[in-house]
């Protein structure tokens, strides 16, 4: 069955779903291997970015056109630096210091961080939903790392930063290509970026210094990671937002945190304490409350 004949909801639930399973599976090497995040990363981009242009060639989409503009060229190679090699090198940090919920939940901040910076360079205060939603997404945080005591972290210090930095590189990643996707195919701006990312990542991890420990199962997970939550992932929900209403991309995009602690409580043997698990029920709240649109400004 062709992708084109599957509701686009269900497109984006299975993206997203696979973006929280290549967390839990990229969580997995980290605690069985010696990979580092930056090989990790290296690896995914490079083979995920050549296979997406590959596809982009066979489905006669314009590759290069997006070059010969000068401003378009550049944000391109900021969104391939910054959106994608950066995004994805703190994401994993953050799983290597944490795991991967953690990791996943602190993403669930980019919409607060885009918000903040649009109603910024707009110069215009954001929406008093969002603004309660903002509230409500830094104390599920504080619930999360903290099981509610100021003295005492429940969460390593650098998993804290990383996933920080990871929802600032995150909010990069969906603002930086907003013009490009104006006027190029989203499929040409994403591969193009995971290749420029790859380039990037391959002069600090080459992919040809492969790290010890691997056996058959966590190959396997890597070509997941590589081929199902990078490529097809990026496929399915990309080629979803063509028809599907920004509110419900939005929401669906729930589903990789959920997915995630799901996945990591019944595999990586990871308990939260009730308070922890209140402070994600409060993050994910936020991002239902910052998707709502009145009903006379749906589309």
């Amino acid at each position: 069955m062709s992708h084109r004949s599957v509701p686009p909801a269900a497109l984006a639930a299975t993206g997203t779903c696979m973006w929280g399973v290549g967390g839990v599976l990229s969580n997995i090497i980290f605690d069985t291997t010696t990979a580092s995040p930056a090989w990790v990363v290296s690896m995914r981009l490079t083979w995920a970015g050549l296979a997406m242009l590959a596809f982009g060639r066979l489905t006669h989409q314009p590759l290069m056109r997006v070059w010969r503009d000068r401003a378009s060229a550049i944000r391109l190679l900021l969104f391939g630096v910054i959106g994608v090699a950066l995004a994805q090198l703190t994401y994993l940090l953050s799983i290597f210091y944490g795991n991967a919920a953690i990791a996943t939940i602190m993403l669930s901040l980019v919409p607060a961080m885009i918000t903040v910076v649009t109603s910024s360079h707009q110069r215009v205060l954001p929406r008093p939903i969002d603004t309660l939603a903002i509230a409500v997404a830094l104390f599920g945080v504080f619930l999360l790392v903290t099981n509610g005591s100021v003295t005492q972290l429940r969460v390593a210090p650098a998993a804290i930063l990383w996933g920080l930095l990871a929802a600032v590189t995150g909010a990069a990643y969906t603002m930086l290509p907003r013009p490009l996707v104006q006027t190029e195919p989203p499929l040409v701006v994403v591969g193009w970026g995971l290749v420029i990312g790859a380039v990037m990542m391959n002069v600090m991890a080459p992919v040809w210094q492969v790290p010890t420990g691997f056996t058959t199962g966590t190959w396997s997970a890597l070509a997941f990671i590589i081929f199902g939550a990078t490529f097809l992932a990026y496929i399915f929900y990309v080629s979803s937002l063509k028809t599907l209403r920004p509110v419900t991309a939005s929401m669906i995009e729930n589903l990789e945190p959920m997915t995630a602690t799901l996945l990591s409580i019944l595999f990586l043997d990871l308990g939260f304490h009730p308070l922890q698990f209140f402070g994600i029920i409060l993050v994910l709240g936020a991002v239902f409350m910052m998707s709502w649109v009145p009903k006379r400004k749906r589309l």
